[in-house]
């Protein structure tokens, strides 16, 4: 099974002086097999039991900062799939193995980003197939 790898994108001005819902950005890297709502706050990447997720964050602008704080929601609570950070070669990146035991469907689940010391979430989903 292929590891998919989740990339948030942030523009952290506009969410500072906004909201993160409207500035938060999400890809991965399913490609041909059909995540929705790329390139929104409200991805849906599909995956299957046993795969291994990865999730990191850069912001828009070099000058910025933000971190990925925690993940909450649905996922966790089912544990689904529990994200836990991992640092390799000084980068910091979430990773989980989706442990469905059965689960199929949208499983939201929310992210909590740290921004100039400001916590802000927006809330994703797992499209797990049977």
């Amino acid at each position: 099974m292929n590891t998919i790898d989740v990339l948030i994108v942030v523009d952290v001005q506009g969410a500072l002086a906004g909201s993160l819902q409207d500035n938060v950005y999400l890809i991965d890297t399913n490609k041909h097999v059909g995540s929705g709502s790329e390139g929104q706050a409200e991805l849906k990447t599909v995956c299957k039991d046993g795969q291994v997720i990865n999730w990191s964050v850069t912001p828009v602008s070099p000058s910025s900062d933000v971190n990925i704080t925690r993940f909450t929601g649905q996922m966790i609570a089912d544990e689904i799939c529990v994200p836990t950070p991992v640092t390799a070669l000084g980068v910091t990146y979430w990773t989980a193995r989706v442990e469905a035991r059965g689960t199929t469907g949208a499983q939201q689940y929310s992210v909590e980003l740290t921004m100039d010391g400001k916590a802000m979430s927006f809330d994703p989903f797992l499209s797990i197939g049977g």
